[in-house]
């Protein structure tokens, strides 16, 4: 755990220092869009809701029922569009962040990796079926401990939560490196929860980071999938703390 939590301090800078110089800032634009379109969801439901209350509230006895059935609603809401959203970074985004990984990659350790259309389609195919049984366990998971949080202090269920949630978004991220390196569909799983820690340690990040109002719903995915492929390079040895002063700058993706 202890070694975990140094490779990602490490990551992390190396993260920070490429940003900072300039580098990779185009793959935030789709991270853009997809936080445009979940703010203008949020923004509209949250309309209705306030219409619902303020005519509620002037409707006695009745009305305090109906706004607490609407507050559990919207509850609902919010959860179904910030899983949504978590869907859609870990599917619909999963070649822009495959992509990123291996630039990232590139720019770390110096290795090229050259297009390959046919590659490209299977990763693409593989990423899907990584990331789809990896929420659907994560649902499993999380419904299988909602039964037993029933009985125990809120505080440790939404602890559980978290951590279940964590692994499984951390491993998606990781995966594009798994891929990368070599590992099938089942040594990746074997990977990730022989790793736990850094899964954790990864998702818990990202779940952290899209609570950020505003900023984190468009900068997560760009920063946790710069920041596993760093840690996971790290997790390996298959490179120096530093980047690579071999990689030049015109041989990486315009930005």
């Amino acid at each position: 755990m202890v070694q975990a939590f140094k490779n990602h301090w490490t990551g992390i800078e190396q993260v920070a220092k490429t940003l900072l110089k300039g580098k990779f800032l185009w793959f935030f634009v789709p991270g853009l869009i997809v936080g445009l379109i979940y703010f203008y969801f949020q923004w509209q439901a949250q309309r209705v809701h306030d219409n619902i209350t303020n005519v509620t509230d002037a409707i006695p006895l009745v009305g305090s029922a109906v706004s607490w059935a609407a507050d559990g609603i919207f509850g609902i809401f919010d959860l179904i569009t910030s899983e949504f959203y978590k869907f859609v970074v870990l599917v619909v985004l999963s070649p822009v962040n495959c992509i990123l990984s291996e630039k990232f990659d590139s720019y770390l350790t110096g290795k090229e990796y050259k297009f390959d259309f046919i590659r490209l389609l299977n990763d693409f195919l593989r990423m899907i079926l990584i990331v789809i049984s990896a929420l659907l366990m994560e649902y499993i998971f999380l419904g299988i401990w909602w039964l037993f949080s029933l009985i125990i202090p809120d505080f440790l269920g939404e602890t559980i939560f978290f951590l279940i949630a964590s692994f499984f978004v951390g491993f998606s991220f990781y995966d594009y490196s798994m891929e990368r390196y070599g590992l099938n569909f089942f040594k990746s799983w074997g990977m990730g929860f022989s790793k736990m820690s850094y899964m954790l340690i990864t998702g818990g990040i990202f779940t952290l980071l899209i609570k950020i109002p505003a900023i984190g719903i468009i900068t997560a995915p760009v920063l946790t999938a710069m920041l596993s492929t760093a840690v996971y390079i790290l997790m390996n040895k298959k490179a120096e703390p530093t980047p690579a002063p071999a990689v030049k700058d015109q041989d990486l993706l315009d930005t």
